[in-house]
Parts: C-alpha cells; sequence; structure tokens
C-alpha cells in the first residue's frame, strides 16, 4: 500500500480586518479616528563629539515635508533632550512639531536610554497609534502604504525588515504599535519606569535594538505584524511574517526602502534634496546647546556644513 501523504500544515489565521482608520493630530477622536503619532528622540552622544548632527538636524525639516505628504493626519512628535537650549526647541516648534523638551541627559544612563526616550510616546493617554521613526531616515510610500495596510490588519504590533542588513530581531525606527496594547504587554507601570528599570540591569544592552529584542519582542510578538523584504524575521516568529504590500518606489529591489538613511551631504554617498533653509535661518541666532563646549564644536563644524548644505 502506498504510504499516506503528510498532513498539510495548516496556514496560520489571519487577524481580523479593522476598517479603514482616519487619523488626526488634534481635536476629538470621533468614529473610526484615532491619534496617530510619528515619534523620534535627539539626543548628545556620550562622547561629547558631534560629527553626525548636522545629519540630523538637516533631517528635521525633510521628515516634517514628507510626514505631511504621506502621513496626513499624524503629527510629528520629538523628544528633545535638555542639553539642546529652549531656543533650539522653539525653532524645530516653528517647523510643525511637538516638542517634548526633557531633563538634561544623565550621562550615567546608557545611550540607548536617551535614544529610547521616544517610547515615551507610549505613555501619553490621549495617542493611539504610534510609530518609531529616525530622524535620518525618510518616511516614504512604501512606508505609508505599509503602515495603512498593518492598521487594518488587526495586529496590535508593526516591525518591518526591508534591508539585507537589517537582520536585529526589531529594528528602532522601523516598529510601532497601538498605545493600549503596548501599556498592557510592554509596560503596565509606565514606560519611564520600564526604561529606568532596564537601565539598572546588569546586562548591556549596547543599543535600543538589543533592548527591543530582549524585553519588548517576547512581550508582544504574538501580535506582531511583520512586513520582510528577506524573510529574516520570519525565523524568529513566522505565524504573521508577510512580504511588503508594494514595491519600493523606484522599481528597484534596495533603493527607497524603509530605513532608508538620508541626510547632511556631508555623510551621506548621494546627493539628497532637503529643504531646511527655514531650519537654517531660524538657528542664524539661536544657542543650539546649554553647554559651552558642545556650542564650540557645534559653530566649529557641524554647523558650517549644515548652513552650506541648505542655502
Amino acid at each position: 500500500m502506498p504510504s499516506p501523504s503528510p498532513a498539510a500544515t495548516p496556514s496560520p489565521t489571519p487577524p481580523p480586518q479593522r476598517s479603514k482608520v482616519t487619523c488626526i493630530g488634534v481635536g476629538p477622536v470621533t468614529g473610526n479616528q484615532a491619534r496617530c503619532v510619528i515619534a523620534y528622540s535627539l539626543f548628545v552622544p556620550h562622547s561629547r563629539a558631534l560629527p553626525k548632527m548636522d545629519r540630523y538636524l538637516t533631517g528635521l525639516q525633510a521628515r516634517r515635508f514628507e510626514a505631511g505628504y504621506h502621513f496626513p493626519g499624524w503629527e510629528t512628535r520629538l523628544y528633545l533632550d535638555g542639553r539642546f537650549t529652549k531656543g533650539m526647541a522653539d525653532v524645530i516648534r516653528k517647523l510643525g512639531y511637538n516638542v517634548v523638551h526633557l531633563g538634561p541627559s544623565d550621562t550615567s544612563l546608557p545611550e540607548w536610554h536617551h535614544m529610547a526616550s521616544r517610547m515615551l510616546v507610549i505613555d501619553d493617554p490621549e495617542v493611539d497609534v504610534f510609530m518609531m521613526r529616525d530622524l535620518d531616515s525618510a518616511l516614504s510610500p512604501r512606508d505609508a502604504i505599509s503602515t495603512w495596510a498593518w492598521m487594518t490588519s488587526g495586529a496590535s504590533f508593526l516591525s518591518m525588515h526591508d534591508h539585507f542588513t537589517h537582520r536585529d530581531i526589531m529594528m528602532g525606527g522601523m516598529w510601532g504599535g497601538r498605545t493600549e496594547a503596548a501599556r498592557r504587554l510592554i509596560a503596565p507601570n509606565g514606560i519611564a519606569a520600564f526604561l529606568d528599570s532596564a537601565a539598572k540591569m546588569d546586562e548591556k544592552f549596547g543599543n535600543d535594538q538589543v533592548l527591543l529584542a530582549r524585553l519588548v519582542y517576547p512581550k508582544i510578538h504574538p501580535e506582531v505584524l511583520h512586513f520582510d523584504l528577506a524573510q529574516a524575521a520570519c525565523k524568529h516568529d513566522g505565524k504573521m511574517c508577510v512580504p511588503f504590500p508594494m514595491v519600493p518606489q523606484t522599481g528597484r529591489l534596495i533603493e527607497g526602502h524603509v530605513g532608508e538613511i538620508v541626510g547632511s551631504r556631508a555623510f551621506m554617498p548621494r546627493h539628497v534634496d532637503v529643504a531646511c533653509k527655514e531650519l537654517v535661518g531660524g538657528l542664524e541666532n539661536t544657542p543650539v546647546f546649554e553647554e559651552a563646549d558642545l556650542q564650540a564644536q557645534w559653530l566649529g563644524g557641524a554647523w558650517p556644513r549644515m548652513r552650506g548644505f541648505c542655502k
């Protein structure tokens, strides 16, 4: 007798579909509306050197423009290290950001703790949906469509891997979720307490992506929808691991991927057209850093590069 055929592996059960959600930045939420936030952080590295600061500041204007075009209705929020001046915070607000000006960063804490300050958006009871993004990475149609596809999927969290170098379980600037689920699963006592507790652990996380892999992902993985170019993340949990809903806007496999780093001409391999004249105008007579040595480094290096690039 012929041996019986092996039973087929059942396909993962897709999450329930949600109706389309409209994001709004201000005003009361009604019906299928949600208050949605793209969260960024900007801090001073412990090295006290500023080799890339113009890269991030140049991206401020570009990210705000891209958000208005690709993520209409979303608030762009920046968690700003207190080592930046109030004048700097005001300049950034004029670009259209909601700036949360934090206290001066504690240099006894690991650098990932300061980068992870953008996670504080989860504690905001007025926010329904959040996305963590990097200031030096463009917001693109592929990013926006993938986010919309996730919002209608029923999954509580989104994680994306869109390049062969995206090998961490979660990329620090390529994930998001629903704040209710994040508070419930990640930090029932609040994100601030969660980050402070993690900083006191003996284990050295190195960067925020290691933190996400070890302390966040294990708590949320059954509710994560993965969009993965190379299907690398599926080895961690393939329950909801699917291809991206669209090709990169250039039509090429890599160029235009989610998380692509763009920024100052001084640091990038190709020119990126960034409209940053308004930002430069605001910074002409504005001290950027509270500390004199940081301000001197800024005036002697990153500021001339940024001013030359933006004009």
